[in-house]
């Protein structure tokens, strides 16, 4: 019966409590970011889709026209070639900037 009711010593944290601790803490928030990207990617993807769903239910047959008669043209071709270029420049351009300025700030994550 004294045993009992003898106080009891408190169970011993381990030795690396704290840095378990913080490792669960970091692979959790981890773990929140990532299910955040995805969701921010599939919510970028839908509204996308949906969009451009839309433009071609709504112009579909005139944009097709175009793209028919723009192709039977002979100097269609040299002109779609710098468009092409000069979308792919600016496209990798926007990349390449947005890396250097957007992320210079944050810091990785182990």
């Amino acid at each position: 019966m004294r045993q009992a009711l003898a106080p009891r010593e408190k169970p011993a944290l381990p030795s690396n409590f704290a840095y378990t601790t913080m490792r669960r803490i970091r692979r959790e928030q981890r773990e929140s970011r990532r299910r955040q990207r995805i969701a921010a990617f599939l919510i970028v993807a839908a509204f996308s889709a949906l969009g451009i769903g839309s433009l071609a239910y709504a112009c579909g047959p005139e944009i097709w026209q175009s793209l028919v008669a723009m192709s039977k043209r002979p100097d269609a071709l040299a002109l779609a070639l710098p468009t092409l270029f000069c979308l792919t420049f600016f496209a990798l351009l926007n990349h390449l900037l947005s890396r250097h300025y957007v992320h210079k700030g944050k810091t990785p994550h182990a």
